[in-house]
């Protein structure tokens, strides 16, 4: 019998916060360069899709323990053969195996959170080759601060 505990999520974006900000002020540029009447600055960022935080996921990154000593990783994306701006996503999981990082649990906290951020860089790395970015804000700012041990020691 597996036994599996789901322990953060980390979600992937199809371009960083700072490319997709440019897209944004770009296009705004060019719509109020055409229009002779002055044009809502929010509407016209509504228009282009909004924020980027939450707006642009298409996909995200489910890290479970897996048994009694592995943390494993689902992959999920949008199943759009393009991805591009849009507000209709449909999520399907790629890979339940995303990346397997071993762990102990007589281990120090330390070396537990080290063995978090592994799995992450691991998939960060693989999610790079696709140019897909990771919003890692909350968990590099949280990873240090969780008991790993008591959370990885449950059975």
């Amino acid at each position: 019998m597996c036994t599996c505990e789901n322990l953060f999520e980390i979600p992937v974006y199809r371009l960083d916060e700072n490319s997709y900000y440019d897209q944004m002020k770009s296009h705004i540029s060019k719509i109020s360069g055409k229009n002779q009447h002055p044009t809502d600055e929010g509407y016209l960022k509504k228009q282009y899709g909004g924020d980027w935080k939450y707006n642009e996921i298409i996909g995200f990154l489910r890290f479970y323990r897996y048994g009694e000593n592995q943390i494993r990783c689902e992959y999920w994306e949008t199943n759009a053969k393009k991805k591009v701006r849009t507000r209709k996503k449909q999520f399907e999981k790629i890979s339940d195996r995303y990346c397997c990082e071993p762990f102990s649990k007589s281990a120090e906290n330390s070396i537990l959170a080290q063995s978090m951020r592994n799995a992450v860089e691991h998939c960060e790395t693989r999610l790079k080759k696709k140019k897909r970015f990771l919003d890692r804000e909350l968990f590099d700012s949280t990873v240090n601060h969780v008991n790993w041990k008591s959370l990885l020691s449950k059975a």
